[in-house]
């Protein structure tokens, strides 16, 4: 009865609008929201990243649960099911209606940006699994929206290339998770990618959006444009997109308009967008509730323990010769090494990051099972892309701080380079601000605060951003980003290149940093990361290496981290980043009790593979990580995971090697079908580790 009912009401409204309110709504009105028309009773829409969390506007803090990959190494529909509930119970917290998730393409090459983000090299695993999720997910009045439609499988040139396959390979792979996911979940949004498919922009393919997808699937929701990926007036509109995000309008608005006036694009076409936009609100009982509330956070039990099964479930034990578990009693001193020790990763770069409530770390979560254990650690070597970002405990807005006031510097946005027209301030402890999520328009931000020294020495600083900016310290300039900026590849690839400078400091010092920023007014995203790095040893490989001699058993934590792995680009190679492959081989000459933890969201090369007695892949599991891997690797919890892709032995063995990355302006998927393990199965080359 009440889709019939909202079915009228539907087609009510609709007669009730002018085209100019029509087109209104098919486009966004900001980053995350649709354009309401109160006085039709339409009120917003509003979506957030995404698909291992709900970050919001990005003030509040949200659950940080496993990323796509962890929870395909699961298996397990109920448990994924269970985690679209709990992102969806956050998700009403940040009064969103629709989710940008679940990240359904497949790894085709393990150097994928996003690999993390996704479940699979296999559509089938994938496909069920995104059923899973979509199901948990609109199960509690909340949609979910299914991207990115379609072969959007890498970050390389991903705004323009065009991916050339034949028509098998797509229905049978790229389609096939989509397909399964629409007609098992019935999901309310989609997102159209950025790529082109055989040279058609995907926000504009009418073979695939309108003869497909909702032709021959039947889809009933809407389809939305990945932010910034519609291009082209016309052809978006009739090739099948429904909403162009995010807002203001850059294609369709008054250019719209002109097309329908023209006979270009007909009414009824509009009509059609209008009406899955409204039936989305409908679905989300926002006619019913249509004021929007203010952000809240809901650090929920439930949701941690999702948090933490997920994790658990999502290690894989990738070999054993009879290190694990360990067993407490026979270990006096452990020795915890390696550059994600300290700097572990919960989740990768981009989109689907956010602020989580908490992170349980693996050295917290080793102290509180075994407080009467000796538990020492050292870095061993560092892997850096970028200059790491500060402890935001050794952040203050005031001088000397206290503990009434949060953690972080003071950041100020302004909707003038001249820094008068303040738009609003607070303090934020994270290292990257992003002024596009926390003020949409602003031009200019100022950070101002105070960062304690906990050692003496050498310490290094970096700034970079999407425009111009610079650093003092006490007053005096130190970092000049500002004059003569140079492109580099944070922030989506529309960054500058870090500038890097160092300074000699006391433990104990206290000193004063402030920041400037200006926004490129071409960026089409806005924003400024700094970092710094504490004194390191001379020869911290030897450190850690004595170290390991020194202990029973040796817990080496190593992997990538979200600057290697990240929305924007690609990874270069399989490599470990710095000389961690050197520290392992080192470490496991002197203690045989060694268990290889790899912290990372994708596959890895292991040339010291034959020489490691035990390898557990962690996968960049969430605010649960740390608890989860202890209970773990002492035996608490089986580690049953199961690997979702193939891990290659040499880059040069994946199926697609002679197929990627491409060039002039595209990629030919040549492998066909054998895509992944198939691939090694129709040559009969073993992988290092199986699918």
């Amino acid at each position: 009865m009440k889709k019939e009912a909202d079915a009228l009401l539907i087609e009510s409204m609709i007669e009730g609008l002018s085209l100019d309110q029509k087109i209104t709504l098919v486009s966004g009105a900001s980053l995350w929201r649709t354009q309401p028309i109160p006085e039709q009773g339409i009120p917003v829409l509003k979506m957030s990243d995404g698909p291992n969390g709900v970050r919001g506007d990005g003030g509040s803090s949200a659950a940080s649960f496993p990323v796509g990959i962890c929870m395909g190494a699961t298996w397990n529909r109920a448990l994924i099911e269970m985690t679209g509930v709990a992102i969806a119970e956050e998700a009403k917290s940040k009064d969103v209606q629709v989710v940008l998730g679940p990240t359904i393409n497949l790894h085709r090459t393990p150097l994928g940006g996003r690999n993390f983000e996704c479940y699979s090299e296999d559509p089938v695993l994938s496909g069920e699994l995104a059923a899973a999720f979509t199901t948990g997910v609109q199960s509690q009045g909340v949609g979910a929206c299914l991207k990115h439609f379609v072969c959007n499988d890498s970050e390389f040139e991903r705004h323009t290339i065009s991916v050339e396959l034949d028509e098998r390979t797509l229905r049978e792979v790229y389609l096939k998770p989509f397909q399964i996911a629409i007609e098992k979940s019935q999901p309310w949004t989609l997102m159209a990618a950025y790529n082109r498919i055989n040279g058609v922009y995907a926000c504009s393919h009418h073979g695939l959006l309108n003869e497909t997808l909702k032709g021959e699937w039947g889809f009933e929701g809407l389809v939305i444009s990945d932010w910034f990926a519609a291009k082209e007036t016309i052809p978006n509109a009739l090739g099948g997109l429904d909403l162009e995000m995010p807002g203001p309008s850059q294609v369709w608005g008054s250019a719209l308009r002109s097309a329908v006036d023209a006979g270009d694009v007909p009414e009824t076409v509009i009509d059609d967008k209008v009406r899955r936009l409204l039936r989305v609100l409908a679905w989300s009982g926002r006619f019913d509730d249509p004021e929007e509330k203010p952000e809240s956070s809901i650090d929920a039990e439930t949701h941690r323990s999702v948090a933490y099964q997920t994790a658990a479930e999502g290690m894989v034990l990738l070999k054993n010769e009879g290190v694990l578990p360990l067993q407490a009693s026979n270990i006096q001193k452990l020795a915890v090494i390696g550059p994600n020790v300290k700097q572990f990763r919960i989740m990768g770069g981009g989109s689907s990051s956010l602020k989580p409530h908490y992170v349980s770390t693996p050295l917290g979560a080793l102290s509180d099972r075994f407080p009467n254990m000796e538990i020492a650690w050292q870095t061993g070597c560092p892997t850096y892309k970028y200059i790491p970002p500060p402890e935001a405990a050794l952040l203050s807005p005031t001088q000397g701080g206290d503990s009434q006031t949060a953690p972080g510097l003071r950041v100020k946005f302004f909707r003038d380079t001249a820094q008068e027209d303040l738009i609003r301030e607070r303090v934020i402890g994270q290292s990257t601000v992003h002024a596009s999520l926390l003020a949409g328009a602003a031009k200019a931000m100022t950070l101002e605060g105070y960062y304690r020294c906990e050692s003496s020495g050498r310490y290094t600083f970096g700034l970079l951003s999407t425009g111009r900016c610079r650093m003092s310290v006490n007053g005096q300039e130190m970092i000049d980003n500002w004059t003569a900026p140079e492109p580099g590849d944070a922030f989506f690839m529309q960054g500058t290149r870090e500038v890097r400078a160092e300074l000699i400091l006391e433990a104990g010092e206290e000193i004063f940093l402030e920041m400037v920023f200006e926004a490129n007014p071409e960026a089409m995203f806005k924003g400024l990361r700094y970092g710094i790095l504490e004194p390191q040893f001379e020869d911290p490989i030897s450190e850690a290496v004595a170290l390991a001699a020194a202990s029973d058993a040796c817990l080496l934590m190593v992997g990538t981290n979200d600057d290697w792995e990240t929305e924007g680009h690609d990874r270069d190679s399989l490599d470990l980043p710095g000389d961690q492959d050197g520290l392992i081989e080192r470490v496991l000459a002197v203690n045989p009790n060694t268990v290889i933890i790899n912290n990372s969201g994708a596959p890895i090369a292991m040339p010291w593979e034959t020489a490691a007695p035990a390898i557990l892949q962690c996968w960049f599991a969430g605010q649960e990580l740390g608890r989860a891997l202890v209970d773990v690797l002492f035996g608490v919890v089986n580690p049953s995971g199961r690997l979702p892709l193939s891990f290659p032995k040499a880059i040069e063995d994946m199926p697609a090697a002679g197929h990627y990355p491409g060039s002039n302006g595209q990629v030919a998927y040549g492998e066909g079908l054998e895509i992944g393990y198939r691939g090694y199965a129709a040559r009969n080359q073993a992988p290092l580790f199986a699918f």
